[in-house]
């Protein structure tokens, strides 16, 4: 077996190019002196001898990069790299430190101090990063310098390497060289690290950063028409919002924050008693707390309606100029593979559920949006997680049997049957609706260790649930309020609401036993803050270091991303190289927590049909494997539609075949000339085609 690191130097990236032309490559093996600058021609005929020799591993820093444009450079090459991908012969060391980061429970974090790192210091581990935790070097200037060859190397697309300058040429080299031995400092820092460091689960991860990293090359676009209007209301909302503010005396004539007047605005409104943040260290006594929920919490119409207008705020200074500049180029979400728990996590996984961000979402021509969301996820890995651990599970037997689990967990609330409730219910007596509400809220909170206060003020927090509303035991939520911790930070809920929470925790611990023992075994192991190790089923990922709620929320969180990055892995698979399936020529755009969005081609409604139910397939049958014990109750059915929405649905006609969901309004057809291929990118792998262009696409 050889091992080689490779990279590749490019044209720069710009919005709507994420795998732009190859200019160079650079290749290293562990042996000193053996690094190599590669001109275009010999790093193609090198790649495409690595890709499909069976001997032959390759390592790189960000490979799904490389890959993607070596696959955009030669369409041919695509189902070989899955090939390769297949058998675990490629490799990143980013994605490796990840995984050793969380067996030893620092994932995304300074090991030195603990200090939690955003993306610019090295949350997504780039080389330079690792180039200073194994070798010792700092070369960040390299990396940063605006003036340095790494952002340049388009200058000299076509020019031979010959005439080069010298600092163009040993920069690939150097990175090939580094690369390749944090490759093996890596190796022998997890002998030394539990489990391993997790590097056995390596080629999972590269197969879902690849997909991912194509999702990202294809993007997404938006409807002009859809997108003129919505910022044409969300201006004319902001604009109003502001006006009103300032009247109050919130904002000053410059749009500056009168911090002062709103801190006496919610003294006020608290009764002299406000919530306050948490100490640091400029304000050891914490400060006036302002932030949205409290707002929202404070009773006083005004300060309500500011907590309301931050959604507004946040349309217009996150996602306006995004979505519209999604109109005439693709918008490329920027995914990472892994975080603490193993789930993926995007730039594009928070958008709105509601103001219409989503609708301005629309499929390409010529295809339509498929989203398939596994039902309930986390209850059935929650339950099969129990049953590994504990050998039973009472949520594993109702959802196999087909019972409502809120409604079995409500009947447990009221003292009542599950036959009787369940009736109550379809009738839609307020009071089994209210009780079913409230357990579903438990069900999907209490597993991950949330105490009554964490209860309470994400329901009023996220979708403006009050348990004390629901249970009939206030006329008015938040009449007297208490200090709760949430986060580790300290926030004021209705005494009321928790009172209720905490009553409901112990029917709903009697509800679900097996839940007991779990939190029980997770209090013994981190007695007195202590922390503890945690495996996460089915990959068999160890995270270090955790502690009550990450010990029981981590293993079933763990389990479902295993399920749907098997998943995920299968469908683009056929999608990109699997000719006789239905999905060839179509493309994963977005993957949502347990939910993937891909645009299928839409030629022909029998193939449409076909390929919608082929995802769906594919996708139940890996999460069927991951949690054999709950096989019978996973469930994920697909949905069509032209834009993106929360209220999508599955439509079928009298005969079973799948229809396209439209919206009570539809948005208008898009507008416009065709779009153009941008230079370096590709047209599209067209069905029953194997043209150049086989991944990349504008359009």
């Amino acid at each position: 077996m050889k091992i080689w690191s490779f990279d590749t130097e490019t044209h720069r990236k710009r919005p709507g190019l994420v795998s732009p032309p190859l200019v160079c490559g650079s290749i290293a093996a562990r042996e000193l002196g053996s690094e190599r600058l590669l001109d275009k021609e010999q790093a193609r005929q090198f790649f495409a001898n690595a890709i499909s020799n069976r001997d032959v591993h390759l390592v790189g820093a960000n490979l799904p990069y490389d890959l993607g444009v070596m696959a955009a450079d030669n369409s041919w090459l695509i189902e070989s790299i899955f090939d390769a991908l297949d058998a675990g012969r490629l490799h990143d060391v980013a994605t490796r430190e990840a995984l050793i980061d969380i067996a030893k429970g620092l994932h995304g974090v300074d090991p030195t101090t603990g200090r939690k790192l955003d993306d610019d210091e090295g949350a997504r581990y780039p080389l330079a990063l690792l180039v200073k935790r194994y070798l010792g070097l700092d070369i960040s200037e390299d990396k940063k310098n605006p003036l340095a060859w790494r952002l340049r190397y388009g200058e000299l697309d076509g020019v031979p390497v010959e005439r080069w300058p010298v600092e163009a040429v040993e920069y690939p080299k150097c990175d090939a060289r580094y690369t390749i031995d944090v490759f093996f400092k890596q190796e022998e820092q997890a002998r030394d690290v539990t489990n391993g460091g997790n590097l056995h689960a390596e080629p999972d991860q590269m197969r879902a950063a690849f997909v991912l990293h194509l999702a990202s090359i294809w993007g997404l676009r938006t409807n002009g028409v859809a997108v003129a209007e919505l910022r044409k209301r969300v201006e004319a909302e902001w604009q109003q919002n502001r006006i009103r503010f300032q009247a109050a005396g919130i904002f000053r004539a410059d749009g500056s924050k009168d911090t002062k007047r709103l801190a006496a605005l919610v003294t006020a409104a608290y009764g002299g008693n406000p919530p306050y943040t948490a100490p640091s260290a400029r304000y050891p006594d914490g400060q006036i707390a302002t932030d949205r929920d409290t707002l929202l919490g404070s009773g006083d119409p005004l300060l309500e309606d500011l907590g309301k207008s931050g959604k507004v705020d946040k349309y217009k200074s996150t996602y306006l100029d995004v979505v519209e500049a999604g109109v005439s180029l693709p918008i490329n979400p920027r995914f990472n593979v892994l975080v603490s728990t193993t789930r993926v996590s995007s730039d594009y996984q928070q958008l709105p559920q509601k103001g219409g961000i989503r609708e301005v979402h629309e499929a390409r021509p010529g295809y339509v949006f498929c989203s398939v969301d596994y039902g309930g996820l986390e209850l059935r890995t929650m339950a099969q997680r129990a049953i590994w651990e504990l050998g039973y599970s009472k949520m594993a037997d109702a959802l196999n049997s087909g019972l409502d689990v809120h409604t079995l967990a409500a009947a447990e609330f009221l003292g009542e049957s599950y036959a009787g409730l369940l009736a109550k219910v379809k009738a839609k007596d307020p009071v089994a609706v209210a009780f079913r509400q409230l357990a579903k809220i438990l069900n999907f909170g209490k597993g991950g260790g949330m105490t009554g206060g964490s209860l309470v003020y994400n329901a009023r927090a996220k979708d403006r649930v009050s348990f004390c509303l629901l249970a009939k035991r206030a006329d008015m939520c938040g009449v007297e309020r208490v200090p709760v911790t949430v986060q580790r930070k300290p926030k004021m809920v209705c005494r009321t609401c928790v009172e209720v929470a905490r009553e409901l925790d112990e029917k709903w611990l009697a509800a679900w036993p097996e839940q007991r023992d779990l939190q029980r075994k997770a209090k013994s192991l981190t007695y007195g803050g202590g922390v503890a190790d945690v495996m996460i089923p089915g990959a068999n990922i160890l995270r270090g270091a955790c502690g009550y709620t990450q010990i029981l929320n981590t293993p079933f969180q763990g389990l479902g991303a295993v399920g749907c990055k098997l998943g995920m892995w299968r469908v683009s698979r056929e999608m990109y190289t699997v000719r006789s399936s239905p999905l060839f020529g179509s493309r994963l755009v977005l993957n949502v927590h347990d939910e993937l969005i891909s645009e299928l081609l839409a030629d022909d409604q029998q193939r449409l049909h076909d390929a919608a139910e082929r995802k769906a397939l594919l996708m139940r049958d890996a999460m069927k494997e991951t949690t054999p014990d709950l096989a019978a109750a996973v469930e994920a059915e697909p949905a069509l539609s032209r834009i993106m929405s929360k209220d999508v649905a599955t439509v079928r006609d009298s005969s079973g075949r799948l229809l396209v969901w439209e919206p009570r309004i539809c948005p208008p057809p898009a507008v416009g000339a065709p779009v153009k291929p941008l230079e370096g990118e590709l047209p599209v792998l067209l069905v029953g085609q194997l043209t150049r262009g086989g991944i990349t696409v504008i359009g």
